[in-house]
């Protein structure tokens, strides 16, 4: 029998077990820090600016080119999957300005490239593209990322102004090839066509996946579009990205006449209205970081007659703090409300899950280098730290950014803080036209620029790419950790 000391030091030795692994779990949760004090970046040097005012030059003279390409794209849009003359048209500049093409991706996951063979025929992603220019050296790779597709519409319009996409980062690259070039500098240069970035599945994850981006060490991509107002998201982390689970559900009824003998059917229709009722009474039952999307792609044509087949594409995006696990239990109730549905319109249901887009990651010492030339290419008074650091998400996060580390972009007031800029919404019209502008061809200079210095500090500074990888693992290990990531979806190589 223990004594009563002897129960106390039980009890003191549990309560420091307690204390300890309270202890261990708050610093296991801390977050890397979000915001890297200008003052820790390292100044660009007198030789880095001679090389910065030369690419510069480099880019003012490719400018009647960047907006040739952005009006043509513009008057010529194609949509996801069927980029092929904008593609074409778009890497027979670059092969003229001496990078290498290779066309298509090899190895990409069997049911991913099912699913976008039969929905769009894109099996291997015939229009994607890397267009390559080596340095003195192999590594570092610095890709810039571009999406060229169109809204889907009748016709396809440029609402999201990726029209704006390839000028700027063709003038970027370009620019820096002459560069490495003339001062003999080390690393490469890539060019990285993203198909379908409006259509899932996301085509970028599948590419990551097929190691596409295995030789990749840092990724720029911008996005196009003046835009106005101030984007303000957290600097670092998953701020800014959503979770999406994309799914189809088919619904096969039994066709009949609409007026003869109705009774004798099954309307495939009615089975996604009472889908689409419940999952209206879905989101009073769902945090407020939900978000439900759906569409028909597929039904009758004809309203005499009994509906026996629809497709219906439905998404699921949820927000932070919700995590992976929280939204694929909210598709498994969308699913049971899908079954339901067709249960009781007496009708058969096939369920495919083709998509998921994951957070995305962006490092604090990547988003202070971009900040640091934001604040340079920003038009006057437009800038500060006072209003807050342009901080947009990227297109290409998600698993990608998890592994490999970049920078996104955003033109107009969101990344290159520009005056004057008309309001406009997004995926309008008056978006597209709005990159025809004076405005929207000043903005694709600014834009190049910026990107172009990024990738110059990068090839010039290897200690920059050196604190932005270690940063990131913080950040993978602080993302599985939380939920928001899981260790089988990174991809590191050594180099």
């Amino acid at each position: 029998m223990k004594t009563k000391k002897q129960w106390w030091l039980v009890i003191g030795i549990i309560c420091i077990n307690i204390l300890i692994v309270g202890f261990s779990a708050a610093i296991a949760a801390e977050a890397p820090p979000t915001v890297l004090p200008m003052e820790e970046l390292p100044e660009e040097t007198a030789e880095i600016t001679a090389l910065r005012e030369k690419l510069e030059v480099y880019i003012d003279e490719y400018m009647p080119i960047m907006i040739e390409m952005s009006d043509h794209l513009y008057n010529n849009p194609e949509s996801g999957y069927f980029e092929f003359e904008s593609s074409k048209y778009v890497t027979a500049e670059l092969e003229k300005n001496g990078f290498e093409i290779t066309w298509g991706v090899e190895g990409l996951d069997e049911e991913y490239n099912s699913v976008i063979e039969k929905l769009f025929n894109a099996r291997n992603l015939p229009t994607a593209f890397t267009a390559k220019y080596k340095g003195k050296s192999e590594y570092p790779v610095i890709a810039f990322t571009t999406e060229m597709d169109a809204l889907r519409g009748d016709p396809p319009f440029h609402g999201c102004a990726h029209n704006q996409q390839p000028p700027v980062a063709l003038g970027a690259a370009i620019a820096m090839s002459k560069i490495m070039d003339e001062y003999e500098l080390p690393g490469s240069i890539w060019v990285i066509h993203l198909t379908a970035e409006e259509i899932p599945p996301p085509d970028p994850t599948a590419m990551f996946k097929a190691g596409y981006f295995d030789e990749v060490d840092f990724v720029l991509q911008t996005h196009g579009g003046v835009n106005s107002g101030v984007l303000k998201r957290p600097l670092a982390g998953t701020g800014g990205s959503t979770l999406i689970s994309a799914n189809l559900y088919e619904f096969y009824g039994k066709t009949a006449h609409a007026a003869g003998d109705p009774w004798n059917g099954n309307d495939a229709g009615d089975a996604v209205r009472a889908m689409w009722s419940m999952i209206d009474m879905l989101r009073e039952h769902s945090e407020p970081g939900y978000r439900f999307h759906g569409a028909l792609i597929e039904t009758a044509q004809a309203p005499n007659v009994i509906n026996p087949f629809v497709r219906f594409d439905h998404w699921v995006r949820a927000s932070a703090p919700l995590t992976q696990a929280d939204i694929d239990k909210k598709v498994e109730q969308v699913d049971t409300i899908a079954k339901a549905a067709a249960m009781g319109t007496f009708c058969d249901v096939e369920i495919s899950h083709y998509a998921d887009y994951g957070y995305g990651c962006t490092t604090a010492w990547a988003q202070a280098l971009g900040w640091y030339y934001t604040k340079m290419y920003s038009d006057e008074g437009m800038t500060s730290e006072e209003l807050g650091r342009l901080a947009p998400g990227w297109d290409v996060g998600q698993t990608v950014s998890w592994s490999i580390p970049g920078l996104g972009s955003e033109m107009g007031t969101a990344t290159i803080a520009m005056a004057d800029v008309p309001p406009t919404a997004g995926h309008s019209q008056e978006k597209a036209d709005l990159t025809t502008t004076p405005l929207g061809h000043r903005s694709l200079g600014l834009m190049a620029k910026r990107q172009g210095a990024v990738a110059l500090r990068l090839v010039t500074q290897p200690e920059l790419l050196e604190n932005i990888k270690k940063e990131l693992a913080d950040w993978r290990e602080y993302g599985v950790e939380q939920g928001y990531v899981t260790e089988d979806m990174f991809r590191i190589k050594d180099k």
